[in-house]
């Protein structure tokens, strides 16, 4: 399931929410990401390529302020003035897709969405 996840299927599953239930899960996925970031801290060996773990740490701060941005819009009730989902759940991809850590992002919406 986890390798089906694209954003068409998690702008889909975004689309069918209340905008409270949206608010909702996109911090879900922001607080599991948040957790991702303990296993750079939890590595028991130096890291092999450092600009890459920089690259990765700097891409799940991006992932956070996309996020953290959709979610206060949407707990202000605001459904105009933000990207809309498909191209939200778009940027999110290629965002995870550039800075390496898409598995990471595919790891956070499967356990949100299945309640793992």
């Amino acid at each position: 399931m986890i390798d089906e996840l694209n954003p068409q299927i998690l702008g889909h599953w975004l689309a069918g929410m209340s905008l409270p239930e949206r608010a909702r899960t996109l911090n879900r996925i922001a607080h599991d990401l948040t957790t991702c970031t303990r296993e750079f801290e939890a590595a028991t060996e130096p890291f092999k390529d450092p600009p890459i773990v920089i690259k990765r740490l700097i891409g799940l701060s991006e992932l956070q302020h996309h996020l953290s941005s959709q979610i206060g819009h949407y707990m202000d009730g605001e459904e105009i003035k933000v990207y809309p989902i498909d191209v939200f759940a778009q940027i999110l991809f290629e965002k995870a897709i550039h800075y390496q850590i898409l598995p990471l992002l595919k790891g956070a919406i499967n356990r949100v969405k299945t309640g793992m």
